[in-house]
């Protein structure tokens, strides 16, 4: 009969090493920050029931994976958003911390870099979890003990906005939204649209390689707490729990995804890793794609590269050196010609511009 504490009981590392060595190493694992936890802290930052049955399905997810080439579904053999062109799309990793909070962590770091590969700019962008989670989540009932569901997190982040990190910066541990910013309105960002691909590689090959990435639920085995490198299977453990990440590539040769984790730096590859296709149901849990984020907020500092205008009263255009081209879009064609202007005196003189966007048009400005 199976010993009812097992799947409480730490796994054992130097069974862990030995399993590993078995199987051929197909993944390095090490000490990490996460093993340096109790065993109960490492779960309490797993946001979503296990969902074992999907367990089932790892063989014809695998080959649905694997099939899923260029060729067949016009997305490149392989994408890493970090190194397109020679210019990395991504941002930073972020820690968690003792809460079940991966959905927020995952849903926000999607839109991030869908914002920042689709415009092709390297702006920085840094969303609030908190107010995602805290806020959003806390109105569904969600908190730290029971996590989220990535499609709820960006129907509120399409519906009602994500303010920025600044406005409301991220805490462990159930709160209110008490610290909120009370201009969060004025600076947000907000998902245009976003789908559900789960069990669909194709589908999720090619919004990873035309939007950036997905944000996408798996099942977390006791070994994945101590991988460093490599190409992570579930090799030895219990089931400890699901969790949320950010899906930012993919490589058919090596027959991996692509992922930034929420754990900190201080796990896996410097906070990233990747998974082989059809493992833990990383494409079958719940995966989720952005396809545009839209931003309301004041961007300052825009140096004036270009700018751009026709016969048409409406038809004005500025080019921010962080934020690519905006459109003009004053209370009246006058107020848009007056800003083309002083925008015009600010390209001359080398000055920076400050700019408020509203979903990709400029409504205010200020010069100096």
């Amino acid at each position: 009969m199976p010993d009812p504490d097992e799947a409480a009981r730490p796994l054992d590392l130097d069974a862990l090493q030995s399993a590993l060595q078995d199987q051929g190493a197909p993944w390095s694992m090490s000490y990490t920050s996460m093993t340096a936890l109790a065993e109960a802290e490492r779960r309490v930052r797993l946001g979503v029931p296990p969902r074992p049955e999907l367990e089932a399905t790892a063989e014809a997810d695998t080959a649905a994976a694997l099939a899923a080439t260029a060729d067949s579904v016009g997305a490149p053999a392989a994408f890493d958003v970090r190194s397109v062109g020679g210019t990395s799309y991504d941002t930073a990793v972020k820690d968690q911390g003792g809460c079940g909070s991966c959905v927020a962590f995952g849903s926000a770091a999607a839109m991030e870099v869908v914002f920042r590969f689709t415009r092709r700019t390297t702006m920085p962008l840094d969303l609030s979890e908190a107010h995602l989670f805290y806020v959003h989540g806390r109105a569904e009932g969600r908190t730290c003990a029971n996590g989220w569901w990535p499609d709820r997190a960006l129907l509120a982040a399409r519906d009602k906005g994500v303010t920025f990190e600044d406005y409301f910066p991220y805490t462990a541990g159930d709160q209110d939204g008490s610290r909120l910013n009370a201009d969060w309105p004025n600076r947000l960002a907000r998902a245009t649209q976003y789908e559900v691909v789960s069990g669909d590689a194709a589908r999720m090959k090619e919004m990873i390689s035309t939007r950036g990435a997905v944000t996408a639920c798996f099942n977390v085995y006791q070994d994945f707490f101590s991988y460093r490198s490599g190409i992570y299977r579930h090799v030895t453990g219990s089931l400890a729990g699901g969790h949320c990440v950010v899906l930012i590539g993919y490589d058919d040769a090596a027959g991996c995804w692509i992922a930034r984790n929420s754990w900190g730096t201080g796990w896996g590859d410097g906070g990233y890793f990747r998974i082989a296709y059809g493992q833990c149901g990383i494409e079958s849990y719940q995966t989720v794609a952005v396809h545009g984020v839209a931003l309301r907020a004041w961007l300052p500092d825009q140096q004036v590269i270009g700018l751009w205008s026709n016969d048409a009263d409406a038809n004005t255009w500025a080019y921010g050196g962080q934020r690519g081209w905006l459109k003009l879009d004053g209370a009246s064609p006058v107020t848009s010609h007056a800003m083309l202007g002083e925008l015009a005196a600010a390209k001359a003189l080398g000055r920076p511009v400050g700019m408020y966007e509203v979903d990709g048009a400029v409504k205010q400005l200020y010069a100096w």
